[in-house]
């Protein structure tokens, strides 16, 4: 499925633990491409395309967690 980056501009979820997950990864892939095309056109990236990339990273990262703990 096409997708278009994430402008620093558009609407970002305020609570990205209601997203289900295949709207958390399409989320995540939408900021990855913003953050890939700042960075090659201009060398560095939007101060709020950085975060937006380390608030989809740390959801990622704890619903990992959450499986793993899920299987003890």
């Amino acid at each position: 499925m096409p997708f278009s980056a994430l402008k620093p501009s558009d609407e970002f979820p305020e609570d990205l633990s209601s997203l289900s997950e295949p709207d958390l990864e399409v989320l995540q892939r939408r900021v990855n491409e913003e953050l890939f095309q700042e960075c090659n056109e201009r060398l560095v990236a939007d101060t709020e395309t950085m975060f937006r990339f380390n608030a989809v990273a740390h959801e990622v990262a704890i619903r990992e967690a959450f499986r793993d703990l899920s299987g003890l």
